[in-house]
């Protein structure tokens, strides 16, 4: 269970930049290891919308 007081510091950690959280969840105190991330989830979703996926909330058309 998480208290106030570590939610708080875990918060304050990823708005400083001490801490990169991709949309995925994944946390890193790494620049390059989020960097990473960024661009495989960019990869990932530029795949998607190839296949003509669409997402929550997006418009088909």
């Amino acid at each position: 269970m998480t208290t106030p007081e570590s939610r708080r510091q875990e918060e304050q950690a990823l708005e400083s930049g001490e801490v990169y959280q991709d949309a995925e969840g994944r946390r890193t105190t790494d620049p390059g290891t989020a960097a990473a991330h960024a661009h495989s989830e960019a990869d990932r979703n530029a795949e998607h919308l190839k296949r003509g996926e669409v997402g929550p909330g997006t418009p088909e058309k």
